[in-house]
């Protein structure tokens, strides 16, 4: 038995846990986990009896046979040869990580409350948000809860075969970046390698196409249906779910609206460390707005980053000689914001964050209701700045 253990590479990390009630779940992914802890545990017939029933009734699920099959070799004296089990996106060692991807998540699930780094705040059009965990292959899906994201469902997650940050087309790695559904696609119209649907996303976006980053066709979707699931890193930088988790993740994505967040560096945080980080942005986006309203016009652009740039390609300069000009004829500004969504954008090179919000503007000259989004990065010297600007999709 535990030199099936040592074999897996597991032996460090399986251990008894606070989770660990013994109730029995239905779903495969917690009957495989429950019969490790049984194994853990020393109780070997039991994890064979568990897997044995599993691996009947989820017959393509390859994890759940690997195991299985090592344990029967373990059982009869013998250790598992390398190469003897391996799968469509790889080998044993792609199950051996995966099986360490769905056990630590079991050691190293969020609590209940746990709010997640990258959303701090959602407006209500939005129901939930899917935020992907990419290092962990974990995604999650989470509803809105008074503005705050809260854990409603996770799954296991595939993604790029070259793993994570994509930046050029073909590079088979999944991009790291804030984004939404763009539409669904039913399985009737896709090949077998999508499984029973797709939600593509609006890869690459704007801050995509200023960095220079290409590419297309980046989408969450499922497996063929001889499988389960596919190895952590398997697709050409799509995330893929079990086709039974799609049909779950379907009932709440809403293609046109739903966010979907692919991150590197996800941490979950309490509530009060999300209250706090999200007042650090309001805060900054309420002193814009101020002094935006009381024609201030330098104390606002103060707000922009010399390296800003505008959505028609205005540099700070001339942004700076536009808004000059503009302002010279207000005598009254009045600003409201509402709809406000405040993520903490990922992979960037400092700490990013990216702000949603409808903008209802009006002057005694002009008026116009606007979706805005606003990426601020935090310079070291000046604080919360603009980095860039736009109409939102």
């Amino acid at each position: 038995m535990r030199k099936t253990l040592l074999c897996l590479g597991l032996a460090a990390s399986l251990g008894a846990t606070a989770s660990d009630s013994g109730t029995h779940h239905a779903d495969p992914e917690s009957r495989l986990l429950e019969a490790l802890k049984q194994l853990n545990h020393g109780k070997l017939d039991s994890a064979l009896a568990d897997l044995s029933e599993l691996t009947r009734e989820q017959p393509d699920f390859r994890l759940a046979n690997y195991l299985y099959g090592d344990l029967l070799l373990a059982k009869a004296g013998r250790i598992p040869t390398p190469g003897a089990v391996s799968d469509a996106g790889g080998s044993r060692q792609a199950l051996i990580d995966e099986a360490r991807s769905r056990w630590k998540h079991r050691l190293q699930a969020p609590s209940a409350d746990a709010v997640p780094n990258a959303v701090l705040a959602l407006a209500p059009r939005y129901d939930h948000v899917v935020v992907v965990d990419l290092r962990r292959n974990r995604l999650y899906l989470l509803r809105n809860h008074n503005g705050v994201p809260t854990i409603q469902a996770d799954f296991y997650a595939s993604i790029g075969e070259a793993g994570m940050g994509k930046h050029v087309e073909g590079d088979a790695k999944t991009p790291i970046g804030v984004y939404h559904v763009t539409e669904y696609k039913d399985d009737a119209e896709l090949p077998e390698l999508y499984g029973n649907g797709a939600f593509p996303v609006n890869y690459p976006n704007e801050l995509d196409l200023l960095y220079g980053r290409t590419g297309y066709g980046i989408w969450v979707h499922g497996v063929p249906r001889d499988t389960y699931n596919r190895a952590p890193r398997a697709s050409q930088g799509c995330v893929v779910v079990a086709n039974e988790d799609l049909d779950r993740l379907k009932q709440y994505i809403e293609p046109g609206l739903t966010p979907v967040v692919f991150t590197d560096d996800l941490e979950w945080l309490s509530p009060a460390q999300a209250a706090s980080r999200r007042w650090e942005l309001v805060t900054a986006v309420a002193d814009w707005r101020k002094r935006w309203e009381q024609v201030d016009t330098e104390g606002y652009l103060n707000y922009y980053a010399d390296d800003f740039v505008s959505n028609d390609g205005m540099d700070k300069q001339a942004f700076a000689d536009y808004k000059r000009q503009v302002n010279a004829n207000k005598t009254k500004i009045d600003v409201k914001l509402d709809e406000i969504s405040i993520y903490r954008y990922p992979g960037a090179p400092q700490d990013m964050a990216l702000i949603t919000f409808t903008q209802h503007y009006s002057s005694n000259n002009f008026q116009a209701v606007a979706r805005k989004q606003q990426f601020w990065m935090r310079d070291p010297d000046d604080g919360w700045q603009i980095l860039h600007e736009s109409r939102a999709e």
